[in-house]
């Protein structure tokens, strides 16, 4: 099985945002002489789409290793770096590219996406996103991507286990996600019933 057809599986269809997150990783794991991803590498992904499914399959970061974050930006940029180093690899997808194929397509892109698509939009979708798939499977990476080194700032952050008990619902909370309101200690959730 290829790597592409790894992340197919993983994901459960192609798409040419899948394609996204494995050509970035791809392109990255060049860059950065990597042969084997694993513990090794940690990337930092800015966007909440199918992308996000390639990098943890072809890089080999998950949430629960550690090395795998997520930054709500809404952008295609993906960052790749060794943990414990600060000097990182920025990936990030050139303007323009999921409109190559018309805004019509993005809009049907996201109906897709978010699941209210007929079937026909559906059929429209996949026949009308394969030119642009193959494109970014294949298509010269400097007409792709944007790839920089760069500071990676914050450095990754750590993992903290211990827990304390929300104030309101009796829930406990990894403490770095923990919110102080005045005298009370909660989480995330219940600090907007205060």
């Amino acid at each position: 099985m290829t790597d592409w057809e790894k992340a197919i599986a993983f994901h459960g269809h192609p798409c040419c945002l899948l394609a996204i997150g494995y050509r970035a990783t791809k392109v990255a794991l060049e860059k950065l002489e990597i042969k084997e991803p694993g513990h090794d590498l940690a990337a930092v992904v800015e966007n909440r789409t199918c992308a996000a499914d390639a990098v943890q399959v072809i890089a080999g970061c998950t949430f629960g290793k550690k090395n795998f974050i997520y930054r709500d930006n809404g952008k295609y940029v993906f960052t790749f770096a060794r943990p414990g180093e600060r000097r990182a690899l920025r990936v990030s997808l050139k303007a323009g590219l999921l409109n190559r194929e018309g805004d019509d397509f993005v809009i049907l892109m996201e109906k897709v996406a978010n699941g209210v698509a007929t079937e026909e939009e559906q059929e429209e979708f996949y026949r009308r996103q394969e030119p642009l798939m193959k494109y970014i499977l294949e298509g010269p990476a400097e007409e792709i991507f944007e790839v920089r080194f760069a500071d990676l700032k914050p450095a990754l952050p750590e993992l903290c286990l211990r827990m304390v008990r929300c104030s309101r619902c009796g829930e406990e909370v990894m403490t770095g996600s923990a919110v102080f309101a005045g005298e009370q200690v909660v989480c995330k959730d219940c600090l907007g019933d205060l």
